[in-house]
């Protein structure tokens, strides 16, 4: 048994069939067919039943049930191999929303590279529900985003708390004001994030108590919202660790009922996290313990 064979019997479960899996994994479909014959002969188990689609076998549905397990640790050893045995290269796959790219991170891995200097970082900035599905889909091992609503596949370390800002600029005719109230948001333009936006959820919520709707223009690009909202004579609203510039009034958002929670998110299946990843979560908690 080894990966490649793990890899291909976790491809033909989730794609359904030997030619999808190929196509997914760029084999031929008879290498993918060997490979799972050969996995077949190590466990002395028929894992599918040789139809137009790949049905497991009651023996192949008990092996899914540790395939993912089982992959993960292969890689882990194979980790611990690779420090071992030379210098340490590999690769670090991690997401983070957009505020805490420009507002965190950089920090944080300037201290990381201190440890790790040849160690690849691929980052992927999104807002929290897009860095779940990169992670559902293993695209990433870790985000550093709000928490999920699927505790059975998620475990969250949470780090800060997230406010919500509305962002006035200064020529508008609520600049000078030190609180502004839901009934006069109602009257004017407001620029927000995308709905799969965790916050824009919370501000919604804070409208639905009145007739009248809102009236937003959508933009996924946080930063954006200062000049999209200075442009259009509108009222930005954004999570509050957003860098604004000073030329801004920068007001809490009104009726909130709660903060929402930022921190680690990672996948519950994975046991082992790498040597790598586990320093990176140890900067990021030491970055955070310092800060606050």
């Amino acid at each position: 048994m080894d990966l490649t064979e793990l890899i291909a019997f976790q491809t033909v479960m989730r794609e359904g069939t030997f030619s999808k899996a190929a196509e997914k994994l760029n084999y031929a479909q008879s290498t993918i067919t060997n490979q799972i014959k050969r996995l077949e002969k190590e466990l002395g188990l028929t894992l599918f039943y040789r139809n137009w689609e790949a049905t497991l076998t009651p023996a192949g549905q008990r092996f899914a049930e540790q395939v993912d397990l089982l992959i993960h640790h292969w890689r882990y050893v194979g980790d611990i191999a690779k420090q071992l045995n030379e210098e340490e290269i590999g690769t670090l796959h991690i997401g983070v929303t957009e505020t805490w790219a420009d507002r965190h991170l950089p920090a944080i891995l300037y201290e990381f590279r201190k440890y790790k200097p040849k160690i690849t970082c691929e980052i992927t900035v999104g807002n929290s529900a897009f860095l779940e599905e990169c992670l559902q889909e293993e695209k990433i091992t870790l985000a550093l985003c709000s928490d999920s609503e699927s505790s059975h596949h998620f475990v969250f370390e949470p780090l800060e708390q997230e406010s919500v800002s509305l962002v006035i600029p200064a020529d508008h005719p609520l600049a000078n004001t030190q609180t502004v109230t839901i009934d006069e948001l109602l009257s004017h333009l407001l620029i927000i994030g995308q709905s799969s936006c965790k916050y824009r959820f919370e501000v919604e919520k804070a409208f639905r108590v009145y007739e009248q709707e809102p009236l937003f223009y959508t933009i996924n690009q946080l930063s954006l919202i200062p000049l999209y909202a200075e442009r259009l004579n509108g009222i930005g609203i954004v999570p509050s660790s957003l860098h604004v510039d000073a030329e801004y009034t920068r007001l809490p958002f009104p009726a909130l009922d709660h903060y929402l929670q930022i921190g680690i998110l990672q996948p519950r299946h994975i046991k082992y996290n790498s040597g790598i990843q586990q320093l990176f979560v140890e900067e990021v908690r030491k970055y955070f313990k310092a800060h606050h």
